[in-house]
């Protein structure tokens, strides 16, 4: 193959799931304040303007928004059913993270497998939290007793956490998506998911929020409760060390610097957030890439070779 370079944060907002969930709900989080423009062309053609070969979609913040019940199940079936179509149009180009309606675990173990089985999905798409309940919490076992039989891929998106602290006018999305990343990853890890369920593999958005800063604390302070170090019996680098981070909005100097000293490169993936951020942001996050200068290895594999290891049925795709 080529040079590829495969986009996995990269987000679809179809008329239909815009209309169901609400302009206000989604728009709000984001910096305008408003939805951004999305088009399926729109989208490719800002792809092969930025070099992108292919793009790994998912339904972005706050997901299925306030719907419950069979509202929920239906526009989670409908959006992934979207998105497979994306797929079987353009197989080289697209591959999906698959919605669920996490109101009802019944529901989203079930669409869970459709989308895995039928749909041939790439990963699932979890936000943050649901309804403050973050990751690590007792509920979603089920859920990832499934996904650890399957050995899924987890993409993990921030969304607006229930009680959010806003300053300086800053949106949601500036300050509260990392800190909520930051947030489940922690739930994630002393709540005892990651040991408990290896097979899943997770990536989180945003190289990971504030968590390669704080990590070095909160190994440090997690000592003095044995409660916590069972969790973590070789410490939380060790813990952290086998999950995924993407890059979107965070090729710089200063994220790479303690994203690459809490992980190998092997674990970095290329993501641009599209379309939540500046007109050009695809163009501009290659641009960003490119400007870190890394060795031509870690380019590669952040580029594309961590992301096909990752997704075998879209390596299989780009193959044939």
């Amino acid at each position: 193959m080529s040079r590829l370079l495969i986009d996995t944060h990269h987000h679809i907002l179809p008329p239909h799931y815009v209309a169901e969930v609400g302009a206000h709900p989604i728009g709000s989080q984001g910096v305008s304040g408003r939805v951004p423009d999305w088009s399926l062309d729109g989208a490719l053609a800002l792809m092969d303007e930025a070099g992108i070969s292919t793009a790994v979609t998912s339904i972005s913040a706050p997901g299925l928004g306030g719907l419950t019940g069979a509202a929920a199940t239906s526009l989670a079936r409908w959006c992934n059913e979207f998105a497979a179509t994306m797929i079987r149009e353009r197989p080289t180009r697209f591959g999906m993270f698959s919605c669920l309606p996490m109101d009802d675990l019944d529901a989203a173990l079930a669409e869970a497998a459709y989308t895995d089985d039928i749909l041939q999905a790439d990963g699932i798409c979890l936000m943050s939290h649901y309804d403050g309940a973050y990751l690590g919490e007792r509920r979603f076992h089920p859920l990832y007793e499934e996904l650890d039989r399957r050995c899924a891929v987890v993409f993990v998106h921030p969304t607006t956490p229930v009680h959010p602290v806003l300053v300086a006018g800053l949106s949601a999305s500036m300050l509260e998506f990392p800190f909520d990343t930051t947030r489940t990853i922690a739930s994630l890890v002393f709540g005892g998911v990651l040991r408990s369920y290896p097979n899943i593999r997770w990536i989180f958005s945003h190289a990971g929020g504030a968590m390669p800063y704080l990590s070095g604390r909160l190994e440090t302070v997690s000592k003095v409760n044995p409660g916590l170090r069972e969790h973590i019996p070789d410490g939380l680098p060790q813990a952290l060390r086998s999950v995924y981070f993407d890059c979107a909005l965070s090729a710089n100097p200063v994220h790479f610097a303690a994203l690459r000293a809490l992980v190998d490169d092997s674990q970095i993936l290329f993501g641009t957030d599209y379309p939540f951020g500046p007109k050009r942001q695809m163009m501009e996050t290659v641009g960003d890439l490119a400007s870190l200068n890394l060795p031509s290895e870690a380019v590669t594999a952040i580029e594309s070779a961590n992301a096909l290891r990752l997704f075998p049925r879209l390596e299989r795709r780009l193959r044939a």
